[in-house]
């Protein structure tokens, strides 16, 4: 990836985020859901698990996060999940316990791709050019017949359900005439972009001499970049903001073909500066062999030109683009952070599928190592509040202290 403008940013960062809350995963949750026409052998699932650990044995890169944040060494386990592969007494068990063992990885975008979410995937894949090489993991034969899906009983899925509130995604107040504005976004919702953004100009024009301006994002989830980006960067700031975010690739041979496929221009790691270097997790120097620098670039637009301080709060329920909002305000000064370290997981490229060889099951994996540009790994840290300060929302403004944390600063 280039970086070169914001379109870039959005595409590569986390698009993927409009459907990743449909993959909860949880136990139970997909009982009596068939796969398949025929239940796989044992040595038929080994095989296809001894294929998944290898794909991200080679390819994932958070295995050193996991060992330090959660005390897991994934890869040592092998034993383990092999006996328990072992142990499942159908296909739809299968595809259970696979998740089961992707969870222990502790990654909200690693996961097996479930029944109830294939046409989802499809609905959003299938129009994207740029996505043509998750597509096709998406349609192989083998995939479709495991899902129990042809393209013709897929032909009229849309995206357009996947968000489809017609309750605004936001809220406004005044808490101090005259002072104080506060603007509430509950997701990223982006079948909402244009008619929020409408309401939500509105108001700025209304406060645009205010001394301060409050946008709180705790317990926000994700959603779309456009969101934020149309609707509270480009109207707010007063001058273009531009942060650089390194991004780490292992060398594994999915990952290049994929990558490769989409044109991204990765460069070796022996060409980042020493001095670059030496500030990185040490990691980065050991278990990586490519890099790129995405450049996330946002100009003013229709712009209000908005002088007071702006200052964002935020939770550890703030993920995927929410966070990317959060790093992003942090990193180019547009606003204060408040509250405690987010959820994480919001720099970085959609995560890339596979499908396996015998089943055809599909899983799902983050991809690349990205750093904050403090050079921490986000996966690890998050992003990280100025204040520091209980992020629970009060009942009323004078009982919350992210609120109050932010009139008194």
């Amino acid at each position: 990836m280039n970086g070169k403008s914001v379109k870039v940013f959005v595409n590569f960062i986390m698009i993927f985020i409009l459907i990743s809350v449909f993959l909860t995963g949880c136990s139970g949750e997909n009982a009596g859901i068939s796969y398949g026409k025929k239940e796989l052998t044992s040595q038929e699932k080994m095989e296809d698990f001894e294929y998944m650990y290898n794909i991200l044995k080679e390819n994932y890169p958070y295995f050193e996060v996991n060992k330090r944040v959660n005390g897991v060494d994934w890869l040592k386990n092998k034993e383990i999940y092999e006996s328990r592969i072992e142990n499942t007494k159908n296909n739809e068990d299968f595809m259970e316990e696979l998740n089961s063992i992707l969870s222990e990885l502790h990654n909200g975008h690693t996961n097996v791709l479930f029944k109830k979410n294939f046409p989802d995937f499809y609905s959003v894949y299938k129009d994207m050019d740029s996505r043509k090489p998750w597509f096709n993991v998406l349609t192989n034969k083998k995939s479709m017949e495991w899902y129990g899906f042809s393209e013709d009983s897929l032909k009229d899925e849309s995206s357009d359900g996947l968000f489809s509130s017609t309750k605004p995604a936001f809220k406004t107040d005044k808490i101090v005439p005259d002072k104080v504005a506060y603007l509430k976004i509950r997701l990223m919702d982006p079948k909402r972009i244009e008619e929020d953004g409408k309401e939500i100009k509105k108001f700025y024009n209304k406060i645009e001499d205010y001394d301060k301006l409050i946008i709180d994002i705790r317990g926000n989830g994700g959603g779309s970049d456009y969101y934020w980006i149309e609707n509270i960067i480009k109207p707010l700031t007063f001058k273009p903001l531009s942060v650089n975010y390194y991004m780490f690739e292992r060398g594994g041979e999915y990952n290049k073909k994929i990558y490769d496929s989409m044109g991204s221009e990765f460069r070796d790691i022996s060409s980042i500066s020493p001095e670059i270097l030496n500030k990185m997790p040490q990691e980065v120097k050991t278990k990586f062999k490519n890099y790129e620098i995405s450049t996330a670039v946002i100009k003013p637009y229709n712009s209000i030109n908005f002088k007071g301080k702006i200052y964002m709060l935020i939770d550890k329920a703030v993920y995927s683009s929410s966070d990317g909002f959060a790093s992003f305000a942090k990193a180019s000064k547009f606003a204060t952070l408040i509250g405690e370290r987010t959820g994480g997981d919001g720099i970085g490229p959609d995560p890339i599928i596979f499908s396996l060889p015998n089943s055809g099951a599909i899983v799902r994996y983050s991809s690349l190592l990205c750093l904050n540009p403090d050079y921490t790994i986000n996966e690890e840290v998050q992003t990280a509040p100025d204040i520091e300060v209980n992020p629970a929302v009060g009942n009323r403004y004078k009982e919350d202290l992210c609120i109050q944390a932010a009139i008194k600063d």
